[in-house]
């Protein structure tokens, strides 16, 4: 498709600021994350902006949405697992793996898609992270 430059009048300064900055950090450009956000906001019927995921189509998965800050113990994602199943962490918030979290416990989520958020987690099983996110914001290792 040949490329044209498109002027969008009302377009908040401050979130074209953020993406700017995210597009610089991950080395992609502004065009990149912006067609990513309009396509999913597209797939999403338009209902805010929230992504359908396969998860969510799959009836009784349940999906742990952080759009604030939450601490996750291995403890934690066990009894989350004896309540509900396998799950979905879609985070938008600040997320911090505790250093007892191990691949075990990592094999009950199915999958992580880092929003704009922040995901920290210990270096024994950031590789691990890295095979099952979905990165749009950033993982850090401690």
């Amino acid at each position: 498709m040949p490329q044209k430059t498109v002027s969008i009048r009302g377009l908040d300064t401050e979130l074209y600021h953020q993406i700017f900055s995210m597009a610089k950090r991950s080395g992609k450009r502004v065009a990149d994350l912006m067609n990513i956000a309009l396509k999913q906001f597209l797939e999403s019927n338009g209902n805010g902006g929230v992504r359908k995921t396969e998860q969510q189509e799959d009836e009784g998965c349940f999906i742990l949405r952080n759009n604030g800050e939450i601490s996750l113990s291995k403890n934690d994602i066990i009894v989350l697992k004896k309540r509900v199943g396998s799950f979905k962490i879609e985070n938008s918030g600040h997320l911090v793996f505790e250093k007892d979290v191990d691949e075990e416990a990592l094999s009950y989520i199915n999958g992580i898609i880092i929003h704009s958020g922040v995901v920290e987690a210990p270096h024994t099983i950031y590789p691990h992270l890295l095979i099952k996110s979905e990165i749009y914001g950033r993982l850090l290792k401690y």
